[in-house]
């Protein structure tokens, strides 16, 4: 049996000894563990190094790009551009050995001095961002002028007549009445638009009478006869003879309700208002009011008035609708003055057609050649850089050969891979530019053409 002191002991150095074996065994886990750590760290050092090992075999230093493409991943060489200096060249090679180089490495070594590689990128993105299509945008006067898809010029003018049929259009001038005056007038005008034009015919004061009692009637009434179409002769004259003048004079209203009838066909192109009236307006309405906001209103019409035999107040108030609409006013006093008026017009009509026509081909020109040149002087600059490169490295391989660091069968395998290079620059603007340059030429003649041809056209119409 142990004695009680004993036990103690030996119970004390078995706990110390469990207590130094636990620690040993951690001591030789984390040993473990750092070594296994080290060996990991290791490995991923040498796989890193493998796969760069693997990147640089891939990478072909003799490797020959073949597509402007792989010239612009290119870094420019040490010397390339304005850091060019010929004698600086000339030392760096003499302080090499290109004895035991082939022809591939020798271009390879004058690239690394002289190549411009990214710095042909602005040259590049000029000819791969280059819009070659004519952006000038043609004026809208003296018509809605739109470019389809296929190429066509067309033009969309719509003619608003706005005539007065209250009662004093029934008193004679020369032994006929204003309105029989006013209809022929009208007739004729309109019969001499161009073809595609739409014509509408909106009527005012041919309700009821002149009377008190039918002024609600008349001055609430105003009627479109003839709606926008193209002009039809039998149609159209029909169309004058459906009313007679018999009412009060709404021409405020009348103006109001045109404004709905260029909405309703919408408002691009040209719309002009002819408001042909022998008096004032009668129904407690303002003209000059409602002629203002058509006027300035989307739709942007232009509000003519015609007096027909008015006196001064009736002329005064006409002229201030007129100017407020952007139009003109002008009196008439028979069927001379209305004949000259509407000749007036078309002569008016022809000399806007023929400005358009010389401002709008300027402009298409101008656009063209401003375009043009631009593409030449890119052209030429890139070819400079290009040429400047080929003749540098040109005159460095000349400059190793002539120092017989190089063979002349190394010389001229260079030459024919500075040359190779070159080319495929040169073929890539060439091609770009051609491409480009008749696709602006094709463009602008084209809309000249049509331009030229749509003033022919217009004002052979207004010259009859």
């Amino acid at each position: 049996m142990y004695k009680e002191g004993e036990g103690r002991m030996f119970t004390k150095i078995k706990g110390n000894s469990y207590l130094l074996f636990m620690l040993v065994a951690m001591f030789f886990l984390l040993l473990s563990g750092c070594s296994t750590e080290e060996t990991s760290s290791e490995k991923e050092a040498d796989k890193e190094k493998e796969e760069q090992g693997a990147d640089k075999e891939k990478e072909d230093p003799t490797k020959v790009a073949a597509t402007i493409e792989e010239i612009l991943k290119e870094e420019p060489g040490k010397y390339s551009g304005t850091q060019y200096n010929q004698a600086i060249i000339h030392k760096e090679l003499n302080e090499q050995s290109f004895a035991d180089k082939d022809s591939f490495q020798v271009y390879h070594a004058l690239l690394e001095l002289m190549r411009e590689g990214e710095n042909y990128k602005e040259h590049y993105q000029f000819f791969e961002e280059f819009n070659p299509s004519i952006e000038t945008i043609l004026t809208e006067m003296p018509g809605g002028i739109t470019v389809s898809e296929n190429g066509e010029l067309g033009v969309n003018t719509n003619i608003a007549i706005l005539l007065d049929a209250s009662g004093s259009m029934a008193q004679k001038v020369g032994g006929q009445t204003k309105m029989e005056l006013a209809n022929k007038a009208i007739d004729d005008f309109v019969a001499s638009m161009p073809e595609s034009a739409n014509v509408m015919l909106r009527v005012y004061g041919h309700k009821g009478s002149n009377d008190d009692s039918d002024k609600k009637v008349s001055c609430e009434n105003t009627e479109v006869v003839y709606d926008f179409a193209p002009y039809e002769k039998a149609k159209f004259q029909d169309s004058l003879n459906k009313f007679k003048p018999t009412g009060w004079t709404p021409i405020a209203r009348a103006i109001a309700e045109t404004k709905a009838d260029f909405e309703k066909i919408g408002t691009e192109g040209q719309n002009i208002i002819y408001v042909v009236s022998d008096g004032i307006e009668t129904c407690d309405g303002d003209p000059v009011k409602e002629a203002k906001s058509l006027h300035d209103s989307d739709i942007q019409a232009v509000v003519n008035i015609i007096g027909f035999d008015v006196d001064n107040d009736g002329a005064k108030q006409l002229k201030e609708a007129a100017e407020a609409g952007g139009g003109e006013f002008e009196t008439v006093n028979s069927a001379d003055d209305f004949n000259r008026l509407w000749e007036d017009e078309r002569r008016r009509l022809w000399n806007e057609w023929w400005n358009w026509g010389n401002k709008n081909w300027s402009n298409v020109w101008n656009e063209q050649n401003k375009k043009s040149t631009e593409l030449i002087n890119q052209k030429n600059s890139f070819w400079n850089q290009a040429n400047d490169e080929k003749v540098r490295m040109r005159e460095a391989s000349s400059y190793l050969q002539n120092k017989e660091q190089i063979n002349y069968e190394t010389y001229g395998e260079v030459n024919s891979l500075i040359d190779q290079r070159y080319e495929i620059i040169r073929e890539y603007y060439e091609t770009k530019y051609e491409e480009l340059n008749t696709t602006l030429k094709t463009e602008g003649e084209k809309l000249k053409e049509l331009i030229k041809e749509k003033e022919e056209e217009m004002k052979k119409k207004y010259a009859n």
